[in-house]
């Protein structure tokens, strides 16, 4: 297993890396094509569909066949739609790209979660997650830098081409992988049906996920034109690039330490804290300008935002049954794809007929509204095995 969880990883430092070469220029790249904040919001949507809609479906199959294969899928199918982004210069185009990078890509996400929980070990899993975790997300630590400095001196598309070369790499490593869970075509396992994942154990948690989706909705589709539209920023593609490197960097850095830390408090105390301070940060990001702020809060928001984002897995982990970590993984993907069908059209109408500033004030309003949720219906107990 110790060879398997050392491939996994790197799978997911260049799959890390890959992302994080477009995440800066992706929205901004689709806004030169002229299209309105609104139909930026409605792309999104069309993302948020294709993992609503096969993300369960993808935790049920992975639940039954080899994961390694899923992700081989996930990774040839993603390296051609990317190489097909540039191509795209209609609102229909977007759509389509959109939805079927998140299909192809739900059986990766899917895979890869359940497979880091059955690989994981059970004593410290907390410390020994966040140092995974640490490890993986330098893959997309100076890759929004790569990607902005690449798209300012050689153009929109050669992102989106590096993007597409770099699946070659991924898919080397997954095919290295020796860990096959069970037998394809084994019968399904048992130990935890639909309708005990749907217990108010399960749901308090894929609640809290789904309203905490929103923020990475508004950081991946609508924060790069604020920072690049916004008077009081103006940044170039180059300085958001700079932005979401410094807070990868925190967020890596953050995981390396807080999963120990999250050991000894349980998953609650920094669930309820990290998600209050991270609204509060971005109501400070409306209250003055300039990029020295601007990077500022980049750092404090990575680390605030790996503590949330560990919190909430590891109490999933720690109640998850056995055999169906598949599907426990696809209802939690699921609450995100429902939080994320609400967060995009409902940033992006705010954004558009208010500003920038009151769509930033809303997102706020809602992680301030996620930790209340958290500190309400989330066990304040600790993490077991």
């Amino acid at each position: 297993m110790e060879r398997s969880l050392l491939l996994l990883m790197a799978v997911q430092l260049t799959t890390g890396f890959r992302g994080g070469i477009i995440a800066p220029i992706l929205s901004l790249f689709i806004r030169r094509q002229g299209m309105s904040i609104g139909q930026v919001g409605l792309i999104g949507t069309a993302s948020i569909l294709g993992w609503l809609i096969f993300e369960p479906l993808s935790g049920v199959v992975a639940d039954r066949v080899r994961k390694k294969w899923m992700i081989v899928f996930a990774i040839v199918g993603s390296t051609l739609i990317y190489a097909a982004y540039p191509l795209a210069s209609r609102f229909e185009h977007f759509m389509v790209l959109y939805f079927l990078t998140s299909s192809v890509m739900s059986a990766y996400a899917i895979s890869v979660k359940a497979m880091t929980a059955e690989l994981l070990p059970r004593e410290n899993r907390g410390k020994a997650y966040g140092r995974y975790l640490s490890v993986i997300s330098f893959g997309g630590v100076v890759a929004p830098m790569v990607g902005g400095w690449v798209t300012e001196n050689m153009g929109y598309s050669m992102p989106f081409y590096l993007a597409s070369g770099m699946g070659l790499v991924t898919l080397s490593a997954v095919l290295l992988m020796r860990y096959d869970d069970k037998p394809l075509g084994a019968a399904a396992p048992t130990g935890g049906s639909v309708r005990e994942l749907l217990t108010s154990t399960f749901m308090s948690i894929f609640l809290v996920r789904g309203m905490f989706i929103f923020n990475f909705m508004f950081t991946s589709n609508f924060l790069p034109i604020y920072l690049h539209e916004s008077p009081r920023f103006q940044a170039t593609e180059t300085q958001i690039g700079a932005f979401q490197t410094l807070f990868r960097l925190a967020t890596a850095g953050g995981q390396a330490v807080l999963g120990g830390v999250m050991d000894g408090l349980g998953s609650r105390k920094v669930m309820v804290g990290s998600v209050s301070l991270l609204g509060l940060s971005y109501l400070a990001l409306t209250s003055g300008g300039g990029l020295p702020l601007l990077f500022v809060l980049g750092c404090v928001q990575g680390v605030l935002t790996a503590a949330a984002d560990m919190s909430m897995m590891i109490h999933l982990m720690s109640v998850m049954p056995p055999g169906r970590t598949g599907m426990v993984m696809g209802l939690y993907s699921e609450s995100e794809n429902v939080g994320g069908l609400a967060a995009n059209p409902a940033l992006g109408f705010i954004y558009e007929s208010m500003g920038g500033g009151a769509s930033v004030l809303a997102l706020g309003a809602v992680l301030l509204a996620t930790s209340t949720a958290s500190a309400l219906m989330i066990k304040d107990a600790k993490e077991r095995n």
